[in-house]
């Protein structure tokens, strides 16, 4: 059932007309920082996109004056690693580009987190490889928030124990919050 709606995600996404990917992508990146805005928080794990993922790497100028991790497939596992700017990254597992540098181990204060899709009860589906699920099962989780376009959002997906439940999730237009 996962692998059906994944496929259904992945190809609208893939449809999408560049003019609305840059665009959305602009509005969700203007939604984070507000949502930022009043919270104290040094650092912040984001991600470089991925088949049309939401688009977050002008992010790196405008939190120039935190700290910025970024995913890394080792493995089995994901470790974040600290990068200084756009240049420090190089193409990875899976052809996704991947920092190069030190692992991170203290805590990160915010997740910014990709996903196939997502649910009104803030669940996520990715792309199948659970990565995400494994780095919060061994990590302390800081904010969790899903990134996605509003057509990625779905009324409820299957969710098991081991799925991570996300605190919000920002699209282009709405803002979905937990308790």
């Amino acid at each position: 059932m996962k692998d059906g709606i994944r496929k259904i995600f992945l190809e609208k996404r893939k449809k999408m007309l560049e003019s609305e990917y840059n665009e959305y992508s602009l509005i969700i990146r203007e939604n984070i920082k507000n949502f930022l805005k009043d919270l104290d928080y040094n650092n912040i794990a984001m991600y470089y996109p991925f088949r049309k993922e939401v688009d977050l790497l002008p992010l790196i100028y405008e939190f120039k004056d935190k700290n910025l991790f970024f995913p890394k497939v080792i493995d089995k596992d994901m470790k974040f690693i600290k990068i200084s700017s756009i240049n420090d990254f190089k193409k990875g597992k899976f052809g996704i580009m991947e920092p190069a540098g030190n692992y991170y181990t203290d805590e990160i204060d915010v997740f910014l987190i990709p996903g196939v899709t997502f649910d009104n009860n803030l669940f996520r589906l990715g792309y199948g490889g659970g990565y995400y699920d494994r780095y919060f099962s061994k990590h302390k989780r800081g904010l969790l928030i899903g990134i996605a376009f509003d057509f990625q959002i779905i009324k409820e997906l299957p969710a098991f124990e081991h799925d991570i439940k996300m605190d919000a999730i920002i699209t282009e237009k709405r803002i979905l919050k937990g308790d």
